[in-house]
């Protein structure tokens, strides 16, 4: 079986703007200030990062999004990376909830 692959710069990108938005961010916007496209940013969020993040919004029949749609970290991610923003403390929580192990 081919694994996915992934790059951890955009993992990285992707919580720190998720970190300076506590409450939420539009997906697109959280494209914009990530510098990451909407179609690749929606790849890690439903398939990599799935795991740490709360995504709030409208789903269709099928379980898609449509319209707006906000995402966020859950509450335990986002308290164990605002008391440590590391690197280190990040692939931590990766590791623990299995996306490098399966990712990479």
């Amino acid at each position: 079986m081919v694994k996915k692959k992934y790059d951890f710069g955009k993992i990285k990108r992707i919580v720190d703007v998720l970190l300076e938005n506590e409450d939420g961010i539009w997906l697109r916007k959280l494209s914009k200030e990530s510098k990451i496209p909407v179609s690749t940013l929606h790849y890690y969020l439903e398939n990599i990062l799935s795991n740490i993040v709360d995504n709030i919004g409208a789903r269709d029949e099928s379980g898609k999004f449509f319209g707006i749609r906000v995402i966020k970290l859950k509450t335990g991610v986002f308290n164990n990376l605002i008391h440590n923003n590391s690197v280190e403390t990040l692939k931590k929580i990766l590791k623990t909830t299995e996306i490098l192990n399966h990712s990479a």
